[in-house]
C-alpha cells in the first residue's frame, strides 16, 4: 500500500464522465502517490482509457475534481499540466533522428542548447539507445521505438507519465523484456506513472499497486499480492490470474460445503452461499496415506505443457478443477489417472459478497 509519508502525485475525487446518457466512469476516487507506479486493468470498455484522458486533460469530468499534486486541474489545458503521454503507436517524428525526437519538447520549451544536449544524452543513455542517437525511427524495431517514445515523454520532466497500452503491439518476448525496462526507468527517474493495460500479468509484474475497473467503477485497488491472494469479489478473483471457484456454502463454523465435502477454512465466515477460491498452483498431490478434510479425489482429464509447469484439468463429480504442477512433480501423471489433491486452509479464500459493486447508473 502507499505509505503515509508519500506525497500525492495524482488525486481523483468523485470523478464521473458521461457520454450522452451513459456514464463512462462514475464515482471514482483514487490517490496515486508521488513516484508510485499504478496500473489500471479491466475488461474492454470498463473506462480505463477514459480515466487516463481525464488525468491528461483531453476530456473534462462531469463530476468531481482531478488534482496533480495539490493543484485542481479541471480547468487547466493539456499543455499546461506537465503530463507526459506514451501510446501504443509510438507517434515518433519519422523525419527526425532519435536525438531530435527526444530533444523536440525541450527545444519547444526554449531550453538552452547546453541543457538540451545534456538532458537528451542522459535520457538516451537511460533507455539504452545512446549508440543509435543519429538513427531514424524506421531503422528501429518496435521495442526500440517504444524506448525512444518513453525518453521523449520524460524529456520535458512531466509531473506524471501516462502510458496507454504501450506494449500491446509488440511480440511476447520483447514485451516481457521491455516491461522490466519501464519499471527500471520509472524507479531511476522517480516519476509518477499511471499505466493502462489489458495484460494482467504485465500489471502484476511491474506495479506498486493495481486498480481493477469494472463497468466504469473501481472494483478493487491494492498491491499485486493483495489482488492475487485476497480478491474482494468473484469478479476480481476470476479476472486476476487463473482460479478454481467452487460454488458452495459456508457453515458458519469454519467449514465450507461443496459436493458432499466439508473443507476446513483458515478463518470462519458467516453462514450462507459462498465461493471458495483455490489457485491451481496451491493444489498439491496428496501423499499416500494422507487423509483430511481438505483432500479431494479427482480424475485427470487433460494436460497442457506450459514451460516450467504442466496444467492438468481434473474432474470432480462433473466439475473441472485446474492443477498446476512443476514438471518434475507432474512428470508421471497421466490422463485417465485418478488422483488425490489437497490444499492448506491458508491457501484458499472464501468470497461471500455476490452483490454488484458497480455504482447505479453506470452502463
Amino acid at each position: 500500500m502507499m505509505g503515509p509519508e508519500r506525497s500525492v502525485g495524482v488525486a481523483l475525487e468523485g470523478i464521473g464522465k458521461r457520454y450522452g446518457s451513459a456514464w463512462a466512469v462514475r464515482d471514482i476516487s483514487l490517490s496515486v502517490g508521488a513516484g508510485e507506479f499504478l496500473s489500471i486493468v479491466g475488461p474492454s470498455g470498463c473506462g480505463k482509457t477514459t480515466l487516463l484522458r481525464l488525468v491528461a486533460g483531453f476530456v473534462r469530468p462531469d463530476e468531481g475534481t482531478v488534482r496533480l499534486g495539490e493543484q485542481p486541474v479541471n480547468d487547466v489545458p493539456v499543455r499546461e499540466r506537465r503530463v507526459g503521454l506514451v501510446f501504443q503507436n509510438y507517434a515518433l517524428f519519422p523525419n527526425m533522428t532519435l536525438y531530435e525526437n527526444v530533444a523536440f519538447g525541450l527545444k519547444a520549451q526554449n531550453r538552452s542548447a547546453t541543457e538540451v544536449r545534456r538532458r537528451t544524452s542522459d535520457l538516451l543513455e537511460m533507455v539504452g539507445m545512446a549508440d543509435r542517437a543519429q538513427s531514424y525511427p524506421r531503422q528501429l524495431s518496435g521495442g526500440q521505438q517504444q524506448r525512444i517514445a518513453l525518453a521523449r515523454a520524460l524529456a520535458v520532466e512531466p509531473r506524471v507519465l501516462l502510458l496507454d497500452e504501450p506494449l500491446s503491439a509488440l511480440d511476447a518476448k520483447v514485451r516481457n523484456s521491455l516491461r522490466f525496462e519501464i519499471k527500471r526507468i520509472q524507479r531511476d527517474s522517480g516519476i509518477t506513472m499511471i499505466y493502462v493495460t489489458h495484460d494482467q500479468e504485465e500489471a502484476l509484474s511491474i506495479s506498486d499497486r493495481v486498480a481493477l475497473m469494472r463497468k466504469g467503477a473501481l472494483e478493487q485497488v491494492g498491491t499485486p499480492i493483495e489482488l492475487y491472494s485476497d480478491p474482494c469479489s468473484l469478479f476480481a478473483a476470476d479476472f486476476i490470474g487463473v482460479s478454481n471457484l467452487l460454488k458452495g456454502e459456508s457453515d458458519g463454523e469454519g467449514g465450507f460445503l461443496w459436493k458432499g465435502h466439508r473443507f476446513i477454512l483458515e478463518t470462519p465466515v458467516e453462514r450462507g452461499p459462498a465461493s471458495l477460491m483455490i489457485r491451481p498452483e496451491r493444489l498439491f498431490l496428496a501423499p499416500e496415506g494422507v487423509a483430511g478434510a481438505n483432500v479431494i479425489e479427482a480424475l485427470v482429464q487433460g494436460r497442457v505443457f506450459l514451460g516450467p509447469i504442466t496444467r492438468f484439468s481434473c474432474n470432480v463429480e462433473g466439475e473441472p478443477l485446474l492443477l498446476d504442477l512443476l514438471n518434475v512433480a507432474g512428470a508421471g501423471l497421466k490422463v485417465g489417472e485418478r488422483v488425490r489433491l489437497h490444499f492448506e486452509p491458508s491457501d484458499s479464500c472464501v468470497l461471500q459478497d455476490l452483490k454488484e459493486t458497480v455504482p447505479e447508473g453506470v452502463n
